[in-house]
């Protein structure tokens, strides 16, 4: 098995370093993600909550804010923090190469100068760089902290929970919508519609922007949230939604039991079937109109179905 580390602030992972890791991963056996603190950089949000915001965006069904670090997630990736040099982090645990994701020529200065420091104190150290797709060379830490919170940005560049820890808001919430474009990963790939994984994208932003400004939803949310069973819905479906993903499925019982939990997160109150289909037809509709799509983002009907069973 050939490892490679991973490192840089992450503040906070945005599509760009998702890129890099996949790539990434094509050349290494295993991965290790590494959070490193940068002196020269003030952090918004803490290195843990870092590495739970990377583990959540590989993995959203597992609940890794309530873990502590290292996070193995699969067989091939590990994502940890290290108060030290990377270096010393590679020596310790025998890992002798390095990934460096490039966006500009600037990046490639400083990152030369770090190849020949790493190899002043590790002569073993081999960097390798990942040049950064033209899509995504926007899309850095920095922008991400510009514009999360912007009713106007559709194209954040990172995790609806990250997006909800930067604003401290229930990361709860922000895991719903994750789940959400998650499990509705292959749906336009089988229908009739007008609508990719990037319109979802875009649309369930706006969906999460405009309930994440409403105080009284986010209250009720507050409310709501320890008897949701969020994580059991995301244990219990994991195993449904890997199967249905080796086959490029849509799992359509799992996705309308997520939009019918976030119903009842944003009800006023959560048992009052008649208030949590009037959720459920607002979600509809806020969908609808904030994506300017000709279909629904999920069936409501379907939702009340549910509803129905008990």
């Amino acid at each position: 098995m050939t490892s490679a580390i991973y490192a840089g602030s992450f503040d906070p992972w945005s599509t760009g370093h998702d890129a890099v890791l996949k790539a990434s991963l094509e050349v290494f056996s295993e991965i290790h993600v590494l959070v490193a603190v940068n002196p020269s950089k003030q952090g918004s949000l803490d290195p843990l909550t870092r590495a739970r915001i990377i583990a959540s965006a590989i993995d959203p069904c597992t609940n890794w804010w309530t873990l502590e670090t290292p996070f193995h997630i699969g067989e091939n990736v590990v994502v940890t923090t290290t108060p030290g040099l990377v270096v010393e982090y590679a020596g310790t645990h025998g890992i002798h190469h390095l990934v460096r994701g490039l966006r500009s020529t600037t990046d490639f200065e400083s990152e030369f100068n770090l190849y020949f420091s790493n190899k002043t104190i590790d002569s073993r150290i081999q960097t390798w760089a990942v040049l950064c797709p033209p899509e995504l060379l926007h899309c850095s830490s920095t922008y991400v902290r510009s514009v999360v919170g912007n009713p106007t940005a559709k194209k954040v560049g990172t995790t609806f929970a990250a997006q909800c820890a930067m604003l401290n808001q229930p990361v709860s919430f922000g895991r719903v919508f994750d789940f959400l474009a998650h499990s509705s990963k292959y749906r336009f790939e089988h229908e009739a519609a007008d609508l990719d994984v990037g319109h979802l994208k875009m649309t369930l932003q706006g969906l999460f922007i405009t309930l994440l400004r409403s105080q009284e939803k986010i209250a009720h949310w507050r409310k709501n949230e320890s008897v949701l069973g969020l994580d059991q819905l995301m244990t219990s479906q994991n195993e449904v939604l890997q199967k249905a993903f080796e086959l490029h499925e849509y799992p359509r019982e799992v996705t309308a039991s997520t939009w019918l939990l976030l119903a009842r997160g944003i009800s006023s109150k959560y048992s009052d079937l008649k208030e949590v289909k009037h959720s459920l037809h607002l979600l509809a509709t806020l969908g609808g109109s904030l994506g300017r799509t000709r279909i629904p983002l999920f069936d409501v009907r379907f939702a009340e179905e549910i509803i129905s069973r008990g």
